[in-house]
């Protein structure tokens, strides 16, 4: 189903097109509690300077090109992880976090970090921190609400990290070697599983404790313990990306890359 977007909604038995043509390649979604809609990312694969950020209504229509590089003094070239604080929309684009304001879309500047190579998930904690996963530099960045950037963990073991979840006591993260692990706020790393397969691209806690993790190597979603247990949740998913939630309707958001596709699906 190239070129539409695809919402399969729970006990549903087929997909509803939006209002406008699909996605290039989606691979994050979020959702925007207070504008209601979903957010989702193209373009790494063309890297042109012409990536872009849709919008997406609960329901099925969208706005396609709500965000575009190239326009309007917007600069998207990869944009992959993304996330909210408050009002400003983080976007991971290529070694740079990119600042929107969330309503409007305006450019609000940019964080350059320093030896970052490919960012990919996003995730904001309490103190309004960013943590950026840096799978090109195998790193967890951290941007400060004030204070310069600086590189929380780093090093071969951390695996490529993919995807981030900030919790009180630090931050929880999947890596494309298929590690599910711990930073704590000094940047010490504890391995808390090894998923079946590799290859991790998205994280996501939900409000019962659950976590659940994409994996494309596995064409599933994965649902960890802290007890070491996997099972899997969702399969034969095509390229599956980074997780959004929608809590209010609890639905899961599935960016499927290889289908150009946004697949949203209850939580239960």
């Amino acid at each position: 189903m190239r070129g539409s977007a695809c919402l399969s909604l729970l006990l549903a038995a087929s997909c509803a097109p939006a209002d406008a043509p699909g996605f290039d390649a989606p691979v994050a979604a979020l959702h925007d509690a207070i504008a209601d809609v979903y957010l989702v990312s193209n373009g790494p694969a063309t890297r042109g300077g012409d990536g872009y950020l849709a919008r997406v209504r609960p329901g099925g229509s969208m706005e396609r090109h709500w965000l575009q590089g190239g326009g309007n003094g917007v600069v998207l070239h990869a944009p992959q992880g993304l996330a909210l604080d408050g009002e400003t929309l983080w976007v991971a684009d290529g070694a740079v976090l990119r600042k929107f304001d969330r309503g409007s879309g305006r450019p609000l500047g940019a964080v350059e970090l320093p030896g970052a190579k490919e960012l990919r998930g996003l995730a904001v904690a309490a103190d309004h921190a960013v943590h950026a996963a840096d799978f090109g530099g195998s790193a967890i960045w951290v941007v400060p609400k004030d204070g310069p950037p600086r590189c929380l963990a780093k090093g071969e073991e951390l695996g490529q990290p993919t995807a981030l979840v900030c919790t009180s006591g630090g931050v929880y993260g999947v890596s494309w070697s298929g590690a599910f692990f711990e930073i704590d706020h000094e940047g010490r790393r504890t391995e808390l599983l090894q998923a079946p397969t590799a290859q991790l691209d998205g994280l996501l806690r939900l409000p019962d404790g659950r976590w659940l993790c994409s994996s494309r190597a596995g064409r599933c979603l994965y649902v960890f313990d802290r007890q070491g247990g996997v099972r899997e949740r969702i399969t034969d998913l095509d390229g599956p990306g980074g997780l959004g939630y929608d809590a209010g309707r609890s639905r899961l958001l599935l960016p499927l890359r290889d289908r150009n596709e946004l697949l949203v699906r209850g939580a239960q």
